[in-house]
């Protein structure tokens, strides 16, 4: 929140500008160690909210290099190549083909979620806890109208950068994304983001681009 001290202006600019610059390095760091130090395996805890309501609760887990992902939960996998995603339901025949857009990627994975301060947001940040963790707190929200999301939170933990939660409204609502476990520097094959199609040699492919 920005400090309007007519009597202490000058002081005010170079504690935001501390601030700016503290938060945005946070960020950097937080968004290196998801897309540039190897890939990344997490399980997480993804809540909806309806207002301050939870709405729906699904557990499951990552693995993420750069900007491709697969993403399994008790109900859905979704894998994305950094181009072209597929869904599929759990027991259902059919995948759906797609080429979702920044803001359908942020809802499915951290790193577009976290980079996304380099996309025409403010941020600033304080210190708190979260699981006896000491944290960066950094809050993001937009400099212009006609974004979709008007708030986003991401807890950091201070002594590794990993993100442990994210929340992010959008339309009113609240999204919350514990990440429970986080790995990193693994090496993960190129197909590992791509529908294994030979796995499924029954269900239907349906195109939706």
């Amino acid at each position: 929140m920005r400090k309007l001290l007519i009597t202490l202006f000058a002081l005010s600019l170079l504690s935001l500008n501390g601030m700016a610059q503290s938060a945005r390095k946070v960020l950097d760091t937080t968004a290196s160690r998801l897309t540039k130090q190897g890939g990344v395996m997490a399980q997480f805890k993804a809540t909806q909210y309806d207002g301050s309501a939870p709405k729906s609760e699904t557990t499951g887990d990552i693995q993420m290099n750069g900007r491709s992902f697969v993403i399994s939960t008790n109900e859905l996998t979704t894998w994305y190549d950094g181009k072209t995603q597929w869904s599929m339901m759990k027991g259902s025949n059919e995948v759906n083909v797609s080429e979702p857009d920044e803001d359908d990627l942020a809802e499915l994975n951290p790193a577009v979620l976290v980079n996304i301060y380099k996309r025409g947001f403010n941020y600033n940040m304080k210190k708190s806890t979260l699981r006896n963790r000491p944290t960066f707190v950094v809050h993001l929200w937009p400099k212009y109208k006609g974004t979709d999301y008007s708030d986003i939170l991401i807890d950091i933990d201070q002594s590794t950068y990993n993100p442990l939660c994210i929340r992010a409204k959008r339309e009113g609502n609240w999204v919350r994304l514990s990440i429970l476990t986080f790995q990193n520097g693994f090496v993960f094959p190129a197909n590992t983001f791509t529908f294994p199609k030979q796995n499924y040699p029954n269900v239907e492919v349906i195109d939706l681009r």
